[in-house]
């Protein structure tokens, strides 16, 4: 991936932002901590980036049929279209937290749209150029056991779009310097009962300090768990989790749909179900730098 864009639209198919993509981090991405692979999707050239780089990926076919299909079984309610063409034309609607913790929407409904909804949710929130901000998302929608792991991975994207946008390491973030995520599609898989694979597609824009505008498309991987809590009003919640290595080399093995643009064939191909715009707002303002 090496072509930039500064329109507003999203970089065509075939043809994301290389700096884009790798900005576009959604810092609870799992990974492989035997390889240090970064398990996730990029345009064209997604080759994983094993010298620790933050948006690394694997490029291949989608891992079966990843569109909102269940493994079968008891657990959260069902509520995911099984494909595109079962959808509704105007994206699926997805459900809102019940609750807010520190601003950011939380309480997600324990059906498969509700795991849908915290990895929308995470996106639009874990953005900027704000150190404090990343950590506390990253503590707030990821399993108590694995929070560590998720705040180190914040703070190093942090660190990373700061650098790309030619923002101090520390300290105040410049005028005009911003950058945005907006959630266009998903396709969610079941692995085992309450235990879901998310990919979801983004729409990215960062702005440097000169006032140069790229703009571009990223596919981010996550695995997510219902975790139980009896004090919580919904008996638990929805939270990213860092996963196996068995289940993270099965993911990386197979393969997960790559960053293509809406209304093409490689789209369609991919398994990507579009979300209604207007669905799910997020409590927290993307885009808006500190």
């Amino acid at each position: 991936m090496s072509a930039r864009s500064t329109s507003t639209t999203p970089t065509p198919a075939g043809n994301p932002a290389h700096d884009i993509a790798r900005i576009a981090v959604v810092v609870v991405i799992a990974v492989v901590a035997a390889t240090a692979v970064w398990l996730g999707t990029r345009g064209d050239d997604g080759a994983a980036d094993r010298d620790g780089g933050t948006a690394a990926g694997t490029s291949g076919e989608s891992a079966g049929d990843s569109s909102g299909g269940s493994a079968g079984g008891s657990g959260s309610e069902q509520l995911a279209p099984g494909s595109a063409a079962a959808a509704p034309v105007a994206g699926v609607t997805l459900p809102t937290g019940s609750t807010q913790t520190d601003g950011y929407a939380t309480g997600f409904p324990y059906t498969d749209l509700g795991a849908v909804s915290l990895q929308v949710e995470l996106a639009r929130a874990q953005v900027g150029f704000d150190y404090d901000q990343a950590a506390t998302v990253a503590q707030l929608y990821s399993d108590p056991t694995d929070q560590a792991v998720f705040e180190q991975r914040s703070h190093d994207a942090v660190a990373l779009r700061r650098q790309q946008a030619g923002v101090p390491a520390e300290g105040q973030v410049p005028a005009p310097a911003s950058y945005a995520v907006t959630p266009m599609a998903y396709t969610l898989e079941e692995l085992d009962t309450d235990y879901y694979v998310g990919n979801l597609l983004s729409y990215v824009t960062l702005t440097s300090v000169d006032g140069d505008a790229r703009d571009g498309l990223y596919a981010g991987t996550q695995l997510v768990r219902w975790v139980a809590d009896p004090d919580a009003d919904n008996g638990g919640d929805w939270k990213v989790v860092e996963g196996s290595t068995a289940d993270l080399e099965n993911l990386i093995a197979q393969g997960q749909p790559k960053a293509v643009a809406p209304e093409t064939k490689q789209f369609e191909d991919a398994g990507w179900i579009m979300l209604d715009p207007t669905s799910g707002a997020s409590s927290a303002e993307a885009g808006e730098s500190p």
